[in-house]
């Protein structure tokens, strides 16, 4: 069924229900194209007073600068008010007991780095990472990744941020009401659809009744447009990703402050899943992501607990739960479920924003193709999300399935042989034999590709190689020096950025 014929040809409103980071993002992005291209469409977003965001998406990927660019928020008006700290790499401690490796942002120079990749060896002696990565050994001295001359969202090496994720909504509430987008409190009470499964009217607690061209839901787990009155089932993934819980803790300064603020998100294999460690401006992130079939919630905690000290125990504990997986169709009639209303993978590559920020980029640069062309624009999309999908788990999968642990029953089923995603089966056993190669990732726009899958791959030693020498990697000292001697240290970035921010007027 197509959109009702007095709108054909042009989207002139959307509503977006929920804010957090899905609503506000999706929202404003939604915004800064329409305003661009010179649209009357107005955007709508009505979120909730009572219902609490779940805030727990403060690890992002580089992509994130390229989004918050194109609404328009300053960098240092982001570093300020989401209290965001710089992103280099992931460093994964124990995933192969007592080793650890990084997945950092850099790319290794090509082409005279590849037969040095095509010759490694799981028994080469040498450390892939600080073989390939400028940023792996800058994170040891806590480099800034930019200078604080560098113009805003460009670095001297790729990067992204630790956030807060209610803060960052937040601000984007208040950013993107400045510039137009029309803001309502009230509580969904019904969202009516039509015959033709077309949603006809969201009402709410105040008495109104809303309409739209297009609805995005930005609902989150209870996925109350999609899911609940478009009825569009969830698919589990969980037997490929056992995790289905989360504990997290916020853990403030004044109670306990590390030597540094770290430029990267540590992320180590526990007993009975993971856990994170995230630092930000004035406080610390850390949660234990697990699987219930072989951890209690009460036993994550006291583990959580055990790992942060005695301070942790004046601090709250929240706990999540989850599945992992996806709804059958992202995109259905005249609705779009953006963020957690369409799908959850746990967050140990820091996926989650970047979902919502390629659903919000997809739908903007849609706009007109679904006026003119509805059902063919919802089945593309429908396409190109489940690749997504599909893609990053295929990823999250490959950490879990690589990995030499059997120490316990979590890690026997985790890195069991029905739990290898069917499509990465076959390139596991070519992998075993040689390193990832460009013809192994299909698609031009890939978040994962070929870098990251060597880092990995070698990280976690899973490629045993070829018999030979491999020529030498590049020698990356004299870069490191460089860096070093131009670039700040990470906390003296900070410190500049605190004092901008108090410099400025109030309001």
């Amino acid at each position: 069924m197509g959109i009702p014929e007095q709108r054909a040809g042009m989207v002139q409103s959307i509503l977006v229900v929920g804010g957090g980071s899905a609503g506000w993002i999706t929202a404003n992005l939604l915004n800064a194209h329409i305003r661009r291209a010179g649209r009357p469409t107005t955007v709508t977003l009505v979120e909730s007073p009572d219902i609490p965001t779940i805030g727990v998406g403060e690890a992002t990927v580089p992509t994130i600068r390229r989004t918050l660019s194109d609404i328009g928020l300053p960098e240092q008006d982001l570093l300020t008010s989401a209290e965001a700290t710089f992103k280099t790499l992931i460093r994964f401690r124990d995933w192969n007991p007592g080793e650890s490796y990084d997945h950092p942002f850099d790319r290794r120079q090509r082409p005279h780095t590849d037969a040095a990749v095509r010759g490694w060896t799981a028994q080469n002696g040498q450390a892939f990472d600080r073989a390939f990565s400028t940023l792996t050994q800058l994170a040891d001295f806590n480099i800034a990744p930019k200078s604080p001359h560098a113009p805003p969202y460009r670095g001297n090496f790729p990067y992204a941020y630790h956030l807060d994720a209610i803060k960052l909504a937040k601000r984007l509430s208040k950013f993107g009401q400045a510039r137009g987008i029309r803001h309502k409190l009230a509580n969904i009470t019904e969202v009516k659809v039509s015959p033709e499964g077309q949603i006809s009217s969201v009402e709410t607690d105040q008495g109104e009744t809303l309409t739209a061209d297009l609805y995005v839901d930005c609902t989150g787990f209870r996925s109350a447009l999609l899911g609940k009155a478009l009825d569009v089932p969830m698919k589990s993934y969980a037997k490929y990703l056992l995790c289905d819980r989360a504990v997290t803790m916020r853990v403030p300064y004044e109670v306990y402050k590390p030597e540094r603020i770290l430029t990267y998100t540590l992320a180590t294999a526990r007993e009975a899943g993971w856990q994170w460690d995230i630092n930000l401006q004035s406080r610390r992130g850390i949660g234990y992501v697990y699987s219930s079939q072989f951890l209690s919630d009460d036993a994550a905690e006291a583990a959580l607990r055990r790992y942060e000290g005695p301070h942790s125990d004046t601090l709250e504990a929240r706990h999540i739960k989850f599945t992992s997986g996806k709804r059958e169709m992202s995109w259905k009639g005249n609705c779009v479920a953006v963020g957690l209303s369409d799908g959850f993978l746990e967050p140990l590559e820091s996926s989650g924003l970047y979902f919502i920020e390629f659903a919000a980029l997809a739908v903007a640069s849609m706009l007109e193709d679904y006026a003119a062309a509805p059902e063919a624009t919802v089945r593309y999309y429908n396409r190109i999300s489940n690749e997504l999908f599909q893609e990053i788990l295929g990823f999250i999968n490959l950490h879990y399935v690589t990995s030499k642990r059997r120490d316990t029953p979590f890690w026997q089923a985790a890195t069991a042989d029905e739990a290898v995603l069917d499509d990465l089966r076959d390139r596991l056993e070519l992998w075993k034999r040689r390193s990832p190669t460009q013809f192994d990732f299909p698609g031009a726009d890939r978040l994962f590709a070929q870098d990251s899958y060597e880092f990995i791959l070698h990280g976690m030693k899973y490629v045993e190689g070829p018999a030979g020498t491999a020529p030498m990697p590049p020698d990356l000292s004299g870069m490191v020096a460089k860096s070093r001697s131009e670039l700040p240290e990470h906390e003296a970035f900070l410190a500049l950025v605190q004092k901008a921010a108090a410099a400025r007027p109030a309001g």
